[in-house]
Parts: C-alpha cells; structure tokens; sequence
C-alpha cells in the first residue's frame, strides 16, 4: 500500500526537526521512530496493516492509539525546535557526544539556526497593534462638509432670503410678463440644444468610437474645448463668425438668416457650450459593446437598422439621457457667451440668467431672488424628472 506524499510529510518534518543540535541521540532516534510510527499507522486500516507491511513499533511502557501518538509527535517536536531556536547558549552543551559532530558538521547538509534570525523582533508587538479602518469615516467626513459648503448652504441661503419674501410679492414678481417671456425663451432654446446635442453628439461619439482615421485624436481633444474655453470668449467667437465681418455670416445674411442678435444664436451657444456632455457620457459606454453581439444580430437575419434599435440602442439609452439631461442643464444656465450674441430685449431674446443680472444692476434684489429660486425649482423637477426617465430605461 503506497503512502501519501501529505502523510509522509510528517514525518519528514518531524525529522527534520529533531536532528537540530543540543538534542542527545537517544531522544532524537526515540521521537524519530514514534513519528515514523504514527505516519505508517494512520495509512493502515483498522484490521492491522496490510500487505505484510510490517509496521516499527515504539519502546515504550504503554501503547498509545496511533492519533495519540502523531499527537505527542508533533507536540515534542515543536518543543524541541522552540528549545533549539532558543540559541547556543541555552541549550545544554554535547560537544564530546557523537551528536555534536553529526549535526554541526559539514557533511550533514543541515545548519543550526543562527541567533539573529530567531531573536525577538522589537517591532513585533507594534505590527500586532491594528489602527482603526478611518478610510470610511475620513470619506463621508469629506464628502459632507463638500456637499455642506458647495451646494447645500448657497441653495439653502437663496431659499431662505426667497422665504423672507411675501408669498404675495413673490407670486405677483414671478408671473411677470417680462419673467414668463424670459422663462419660457430659456427653456425653449435649452430643450432644443439639447435635442440638437442628443442627435449629433450621438453620432460624433460613435465615429470616435467604431472608426480610425487621421485626424481622430485632434478632434477627440476638440471636443472637450468647450470646457476649457471662457464662455464670453465663445460668444465672442460666435458673434465674429456669424457677423457682418466673416463670409459664413455674410452668407448668411445673403439668405435672409440673422444668427446674432436673434434667438438663433442663443440656440447656437447654448449647443456650443453643451454638446461635450453627450459625448463623453456617451464614448465609455460604446467602448465596453461587444461588437459579436451585432454580428449574432445578423447571422441570424437581422437587418442593420433592427440590429441598432433592438441590441445597441437599448444599453445605450440610460447613458444618452444622462448626457441630454447634463447638456440641458448647461444650456440652462449659460450666460456669459449668450449676453455678447443677443441683443437682451424684453420679449424678444432675453433669457432669465441676464434677467437676474438687469436686476442686480438696478438693485433690485427682491426681483433677483425671486427669478433665481423659480429657476432653481424648475430645474430640480425637470432633472427628477429625468432620474425617472432613466430608471424606466433600464428597466
């Protein structure tokens, strides 16, 4: 009957170990045939061994079972290893005994255990001493007092200078003629550079995505100018090419379109400023599309536009609404490229973020508060709004 390479282990171990020097070799061969013993029992049934494997029965007074003995085994043979690692200095002295120079000598293959390498470690019972896991609490620490100064307190400020207004007041201020023209040129124009950026800024993130050609990583940075250009640069921008003084313009004007000064170049900046959200909410999502997907679609008959509505549009619909959703919420807001490309007149172009500035340069801030907080309410229900569209798209 063959043993087992994990049996025989222990006694290889156990070996191993009682062979160190400052051990008499009486003691040594003892512990040596008792392990050897308890490795050869556990292999054997329990009608005897098998085989006519004779098996090395131990001197000694009693018998001991063989879990017993593999028990006491390993038990004197970690208390042997601890006595030798202890040093040369503790351990009794067998320098005339035949042990002595079988163990230390250089033909055995085995070494005593230096002192340095089993002395105590003094930064032994420091590593033992665990800190508390603070990362959690240093995180929501951070993220509070982020959330606390950035948006919560200045949001919390307008609402509450807006509640020391009468609700009288309030009402008869926000329903003026001149504020729900402003409101309603505002997030018309938003909606549609939104809906502009949904179409295009979804076939822009999809050429980057699907196809190489020169010029790709140009344009790839091209998208994200928007971000790091001043938005009265970009109206600058806007209004010298859609003026009187560039050819796209005064082709333009030849055909009876004015861009500046109209609602059309509101429109336009607000696409400007806002079409970068699309696509880069759009490019990570494309990226992890498996493209064997679409080939199944059509190996099984499906045609390339039932291939796009049925398995690509469907996980890239939460994404293109999120993007939407950012790209509306920049339109809405944007002011500094809008006040240089429109002419700002009541009831023609003007929108309610230069409403609030005419109001703040006539020191009216009652006006200034009461527009700000019917915004930022419109705002707040629009994008829940948009959370929900999105919950519904996933599911």
């Amino acid at each position: 009957m063959q043993r087992s390479p994990v049996r025989l282990g222990i006694s290889s171990v156990a070996h191993a170990q009682l062979s160190s020097a400052g051990l008499g070799r009486h003691q040594r061969q003892r512990l040596q045939v008792v392990a050897s013993a308890a490795a050869a029992a556990a292999f054997d049934p329990p009608g005897g061994p098998a085989g006519g494997f004779s098996q090395p029965q131990p001197q000694q007074p009693q018998q001991r079972q063989p879990q017993a003995v593999a028990e006491v085994a390993v038990a004197e043979s970690v208390s042997v290893s601890a006595s030798v690692s202890v040093g040369p200095s503790l351990a009794p002295s067998n320098e005339g005994s035949p042990s002595a120079s079988m163990d230390g000598g250089a033909g055995s293959g085995l070494s005593p255990v230096p002192a340095a390498a089993t002395s105590t470690d003094p930064f032994q019972a420091v590593a033992r001493f665990r800190l508390p896991n603070l990362s959690p609490i240093i995180t929501w620490t951070f993220m509070l007092s982020y959330m606390a100064f950035m948006l919560i307190m200045p949001i919390t400020a307008l609402l509450q200078k807006a509640s020391l207004v009468p609700l009288s007041v309030f009402i008869a201020r926000a329903t003026e003629p001149v504020a729900m023209h402003a409101y309603y040129v505002t997030f018309s124009c938003s909606l549609i550079a939104a809906a502009i950026n949904c179409v295009f800024g979804f076939i822009l993130a999809w050429v980057l995505v699907r196809y190489n050609f020169a010029g790709k990583k140009i344009l790839d940075a091209a998208v994200d100018l928007p971000f790091a250009l001043p938005t009265s640069v970009a109206g600058l921008t806007l209004a010298t090419v859609y003026g009187d003084e560039f050819f796209i313009g005064q082709f333009l004007q030849a055909q009876g379109v004015q861009v500046v000064f109209t609602r059309l170049g509101v429109v336009i900046a607000m696409i400007f400023v806002s079409f970068p959200f699309v696509v880069r909410t759009m490019q990570p999502v494309m990226q992890e599309i498996q493209k064997e997907m679409e080939e199944a679609a059509w190996s099984l008959g499906a045609s390339q536009w039932r291939t796009f509505t049925d398995v690509v549009l469907p996980p890239l619909l939460p994404a293109l609404l999120t993007g939407t959703a950012l790209a509306f919420s920049r339109a809405l807001g944007e002011f500094g490229s809008i006040v240089i490309v429109s002419s700002n007149f009541a009831f023609k172009d003007l929108i309610a973020p230069v409403l609030i500035f005419q109001c703040l340069e006539q020191y009216d801030y009652v006006g200034a508060t009461v527009i700000g907080t019917v915004l930022l309410l419109i705002s707040l229900v629009m994008m829940l709004a948009v959370n929900q569209l999105q919950k519904l798209a996933r599911k």
